[in-house]
């Protein structure tokens, strides 16, 4: 058995979406993000060409590479479920992973 309804589940729950922390370094669009396994840093990737890891705790950049993609911009940036690299793909048509340290 299968029921629709025409209220939204915000509508219905009444959710509000409150900015607790604003991430700032990027100078073009953000394409992509992806958490770590363990919920505390975060990386992203942006039309600026580069790729930035943050700590979520701490509210700041820890670490950026910049021209990750030769050509074009970064689409997509996705951490391992062991949090061990993260690759990256864009324009210039090339998936690169990275092993962090």
């Amino acid at each position: 058995m299968a029921s629709t309804s025409t209220k939204s589940t915000a509508a219905q729950t009444n959710m509000s979406l409150t900015p607790v922390l604003t991430l700032e370094g990027h100078e073009e669009h953000v394409q992509s993000i992806s958490y770590f396994p363990d919920g505390k840093r975060m990386v992203s990737g942006s039309m600026d060409k580069t790729a930035r890891r943050w700590d979520l705790q701490e509210g700041k950049e820890t670490e950026e590479v910049r021209d990750v993609c030769e050509r074009g911009v970064m689409y997509a940036v996705v951490v391992s479920k062991d949090g061990r690299w993260v690759v990256a793909a864009g324009g210039d048509f090339n998936i690169r992973k990275y092993v962090l340290s």
